[in-house]
């Protein structure tokens, strides 16, 4: 939105409008125009305001805020001032120690470079500190002059240019997943085989392993399919095909990402030039039968766009097998995710699964319709839930009878399971556990990192390593600092890698902190395909950092002596143990690692006496890793008895 102050960018969810609305005898203000079409955006006169888009929609609500006070501001000028929020001392000392924090782990990380020999370009980590500084200064200045706009202003500034250098100097890992989406947006704008192939190259380029293609949406496929209609925007080439070739000669995986329940996007309609009616291919040609209706059979609920299939209908989801059937058999993909394997969002007030299939499967096990009272709403959630568990249990079968290698994964929400449960009947860490999916992949969008931290490590204790956890972020709403944030977080927890959505969103400032960061060298081992030797691999690689630091160390003491004795031990016997790569090591090799934690803690105590202390940082992370990959192949093996 190009207001008269400032660019401000929205993210509508899918499905919302904005509206075209002109000022013929009306005689206002421009406030605001759509920047890609110049299109009034936002309107005024007197007291009156005209919006052209749902208020409170966007997906990121400071721009929403954003937008208000600009519009305000039109009518009193200096109001955006006036009306920013106070910072009282205690805010300002939590914000000051939080910045002050993130500067000695940023000084402590360009120590470490130096002391570790890393490639890193001293200059430009030198130039995000001083920046960073400056902007620290500013932040407390501002304050000082009850500037509270800009004194917040600066802590953000403050806060990316020292997120930016803990990002560089991150030590590479050559072994890890580094997806992304690429959305059928993005496919489409393409518009030929040369283009898609060169923006696939640009993606390997930037670093990444594994691209999610997304190969059915609203129920339409994005190849010529025997089944279905193909998208009528690419009805004239196969860009399924072209992808699959240009990503195996850059050494990339593609995975199909399709639409699962969700057959039908009244969003997509308006795209391809159909009614916003239009309940999509699946319903059109199969039938009625097959929908997932709300009551008074209504197709979709307020305010979502989509059209779903029944879970419970069985020849719906027989369709659905036979469509992603399709996809593996003809198609030398890697993968194959589901999306939208899941209820639509409902509240108690708001249900569906009131059509004929549903209804009439829920009557045949407890013997009465569902209903919302009485005591009956939580075993209609269970119920719903089965029913989703039920299709993700099949297909993997399914679908592996004909590729045995191929990769199973979910693109999940990470809402708390309860409420998950309750909104949207996706349980999955439940499919996890059981190994009904190789990998999983939440969304973290809308999470402070504090949040992420905590619901991620749960999840893996949760899923107890039967399935990776590989957490998604969004590229749109993140800038470069909160990028770098969301890796370096991701890589402390011990995930083992990340996925990034979406590739419509990949700037040149991000591309850039992936390229000159962690994604600097290329990894070449996915570790859900080969876990045992992304293990020796990362060993590998953490062996020398241990000379660099459990060793260096000039302590005369006795104990210490001690410890590195011990380390150097642990670390032969882990080698040995590694080289033979047999399942019955497996509780050997933790056992081992433990033992390893325990001297590096006390020697990491000795570091920070000696301000080493981001070495052992980079330590630790090393082990998360590797008790998450010894937790996966012992998962492996259980399934195999």
């Amino acid at each position: 939105l190009k207001h008269r102050f400032s660019d401000i960018n929205l993210e509508l969810p899918v499905g919302n409008f904005y509206s075209n609305f002109s000022f013929d005898g009306f005689g206002g203000g421009v406030i605001a125009k759509w920047k890609e079409t110049g299109e009034l955006g936002i309107g005024g006169r007197d007291n009156l305001i005209y919006i052209g888009y749902p208020m409170g929609k966007n997906i990121n609500s400071s721009s929403d805020i954003q937008i208000i006070l600009s519009t305000l501001d039109y009518y009193f000028p200096g109001i955006i001032y006036s009306l920013e929020k106070e910072i009282d001392f205690e805010e300002y000392k939590a914000l000051l120690n939080k910045l002050l924090m993130l500067r000695d782990r940023a000084e402590a990380a360009i120590r470490a470079v130096k002391d570790l020999n890393y490639s890193v370009p001293e200059f430009t980590l030198k130039k995000y500190l001083r920046e960073g500084n400056n902007d620290l200064q500013k932040f407390s200045s501002g304050y000082l002059s009850e500037d509270y706009l800009k004194s917040r202003q600066f802590a953000y500034l403050a806060n990316n240019n020292f997120s930016l250098i803990l990002s560089l100097v991150i030590p590479v890992r050559k072994a890890e997943v580094r997806a992304i989406w690429l959305d059928r947006e993005t496919i489409v704008k393409t518009e030929s085989p040369r283009k898609l192939k060169k923006l696939i190259r640009n993606l390997a380029d930037a670093g990444f392993n594994v691209i999610f293609f997304e190969t059915v949406n609203a129920g339409y496929p994005i190849y010529p399919s025997k089944l279905l209609p193909q998208n009528p925007l690419t009805h004239d080439w196969d860009p399924l095909e072209v992808a699959i070739e240009e990503a195996h000669n850059n050494n990339i995986e593609l995975h199909a990402w399709v639409w699962t329940f969700a057959v039908g996007n009244s969003r997509h309609n308006l795209i391809v030039g159909n009614s916003p009616q239009y309940a999509g291919p699946v319903i059109s040609s199969k039938g009625r039968w097959w929908v997932l209706a709300g009551k008074e059979g209504r197709l979709r609920i307020k305010e979502q766009p989509e059209v779903w299939l029944s879970p419970a209908n069985k020849k719906a989801c027989t369709f659905l097998t036979e469509l992603f059937s399709e996809i593996v058999q003809n198609y030398d993909v890697d993968g194959l995710q589901l999306d939208y394997v899941r209820f639509p969002f409902q509240n108690k007030n708001e249900q569906v699964g009131f059509d004929y299939v549903s209804k009439n499967e829920f009557k045949k096990k407890y013997g009465y319709y569902p209903s919302v009272k009485n005591g009956k709403y939580e075993k209609w959630i269970t119920w719903k839930t089965e029913q989703v568990d039920n299709f993700v249990k099949s297909i993997g079968p399914e679908l592996k009878s004909i590729k045995q290698d191929l990769n199973i994964s979910a693109a999940v929400f990470a809402i708390p399971r309860e409420l998950r449960i309750q909104n949207i009947q996706q349980d999955w860490e439940k499919w996890a556990k059981n190994k009904w999916i190789d990998a999983v992949y939440p969304f973290y969008y809308s999470y402070s990192t504090d949040e992420i931290e905590q619901m991620l490590t749960n999840a893996m204790k949760d899923t107890e390593g039967n399935a990776l956890i590989i957490p998604g972020y969004n590229l749109k709403t993140l800038n470069e600092g909160d990028l770098s944030d969301r890796i370096v977080l991701s890589r402390d927890i011990g995930t083992l890698g990340v996925a990034l959505f979406a590739a419509a969103h990949l700037d040149d400032d991000k591309k850039a902190v992936l390229v000159n960061g962690p994604y600097r060298e290329k990894a070449n081992i996915i570790p859900y395909n080969e876990p045992g030797k992304a293990l020796a691999h990362l060993f590998d690689a953490f062996v020398p950092l241990i000379d660099k630091v459990a060793y260096s160390l000039n302590d005369e003491n006795d104990s210490t002596a001690k410890l590195q004795k011990s380390v150097k031990s642990t670390i032969e016997e882990l080698r040995t143990e590694l080289k033979y790569n047999e399942a019955k090591n497996l509780s050997e090799i933790e056992k081992k690692l433990n033992v390893l934690r325990g001297d590096l803690a006390e020697i990491s105590n000795i570091e920070k006496i000696l301000n080493k202390s981001q070495q052992s940082v980079y330590l630790d992370r090393y082990l998360n890793q590797f008790f998450t990959l010894v937790s996966y192949l012992q998962g492996s093996v259980k399934s195999k008895n």
